[in-house]
């Protein structure tokens, strides 16, 4: 009996092996990537409804890239996704010491550091050069109303260089989402 027992749990390992060597490996990426990121924050809650989207931004969120970040992401590596027309409420916070601010701008000015131009009318937590303090929390709206690729970044001089950059992408339907690159 103990040998039959011993039989039926080989095979068993050696079955659930061959499984996982014949899915294609994006598949079992998949099967884990729910549990993932179920303790991720929801950043980006959306009514496609009304077209409204509210998206939480974090400044120094964590000490990624020295606490240059938002949502702990920068350098574009995360991609926020809003369809046109919608009309989306931002609510900034800082948990460092240091003064940060976010504005929408085109996305070719990412690196620019001054002279910095709004993407969209009042998409910015204000002063483009001057941040909020720690604990402190703004928030602003504005309508996507040109489809395109733009920076959410943050205007303070040498922060955009810091990394302290992620991107918007408006595009022309779908739905609103977070993505990581």
């Amino acid at each position: 009996m103990h040998c039959l027992t011993t039989r039926r749990r080989v095979r068993a390992i050696v079955g659930a092996a061959a499984l996982a060597m014949a899915l294609p490996a994006g598949s079992v990426v998949a099967a884990h990537h729910p549990a993932r990121h179920s303790s991720t924050p929801k950043w980006l809650v959306a009514n496609a409804k009304s077209k409204t989207a509210t998206l939480t931004l974090i400044a120094a969120y964590n000490n990624n890239l020295g606490g240059f970040n938002f949502n702990g992401y920068g350098n574009g590596k995360m991609v926020v996704s809003i369809p046109l027309h919608y009309k989306v409420t931002v609510i900034f916070s800082n948990k460092s010491s240091t003064p940060h601010n976010v504005l929408v701008v085109p996305y070719s000015e990412r690196n620019k550091s001054s002279g910095l131009t709004l993407a969209f009318k009042g998409a910015g937590t204000g002063s483009a050069t001057t941040g909020i303090s720690k604990g402190t929390t703004k928030k602003f709206s504005f309508v996507a109303s040109k489809t395109g690729t733009y920076a959410l970044l943050c205007g303070v001089p040498g922060h955009d260089l810091a990394g302290m950059w992620d991107t918007l992408q408006v595009t022309n339907g779908g739905s609103a989402k977070i993505s990581f690159k």
